[in-house]
């Protein structure tokens, strides 16, 4: 009887399988599983990368800009040719970041505060007040925020 080596048979039915490739045989190498470990790293790297970057979205937007509140009385007295405008509540607005717009043009250095045209901050309890003397009764008064570089319409009174 001829004897079978199975030396031969088990080698062939180990490659077979995937428990050892030749290479790894002939250096005493088992790279069992190693796709798997691979696979679940690029996984967990993929994972925490698009973490990271919707992370990076939502954290780096600039907060929004705060408009003041502001609570005006614009009243018109024909009679003595005024607008008075009564800062009754809210935020003290700085002459700087308002624009007062009578009929659509920049009447701000024309208002005065307590009689004075230099006024620099405009605060709760203080009346701002037009003399249109030399024109017509306006139409419309608009009181435009300007800061942080955009506009915002805080109080508009139509006549």
């Amino acid at each position: 009887m001829e004897r079978i080596s199975h030396t031969n048979s088990e080698t062939e039915w180990e490659n077979l399988i995937g428990k050892k490739h030749s290479a790894a045989k002939k250096h005493g190498f088992n790279d069992a599983a190693v796709s798997e470990i691979i696979g679940s790293i690029l996984l967990v790297s993929i994972v925490v990368t698009a973490a990271s970057i919707v992370g990076v979205v939502l954290w780096s937007q600039p907060s929004p800009e705060k408009i003041p509140a502001l609570d005006v009385v614009i009243s018109e007295d024909t009679g003595n040719k005024m607008i008075h405008l009564y800062h009754d509540s809210g935020d003290s607005l700085s002459r700087a970041d308002i624009k007062i717009l009578v009929d659509g043009n920049d009447a701000t250095t024309n208002f005065k505060k307590s009689g004075l045209s230099d006024w620099s901050t405009w605060g709760a309890g203080e009346s701002l007040d037009y003399d249109f003397n030399t024109g017509s009764a306006p139409k419309k008064v608009q009181i435009i925020y300007t800061g942080f570089g955009s506009s915002s319409v805080l109080v508009a009174a139509y006549f």
